[in-house]
């Protein structure tokens, strides 16, 4: 297998991978053993723009995804 390992700001922001939901435990780093392959990635939270793209984890590899959320409706 491999993994995702994400880094979000904020800390607190909604994961999801292929639409199963994780919750990141403040800031910390994320790691998720996944399948190899192309895998869906969704973060969100209230207040922010919901970002999402698509994240390829080669068999036995950490892919890294760094994700800043960025505040909608302006500041």
């Amino acid at each position: 297998g491999g993994a995702i390992a994400i880094r979000v700001q904020p800390g607190d922001a909604v994961i999801l991978i292929d639409g199963e939901r994780w919750q990141g435990s403040g800031g910390d780093r994320l790691e998720i053993q996944v399948t190899p392959g192309p895998h869906r990635l969704e973060v969100r939270k209230d207040g922010y723009q919901p970002f999402a793209t698509s994240v390829q984890v080669e068999p036995g590899e950490t892919s890294a995804v760094n994700v800043s959320l960025t505040k909608s409706g302006g500041e």
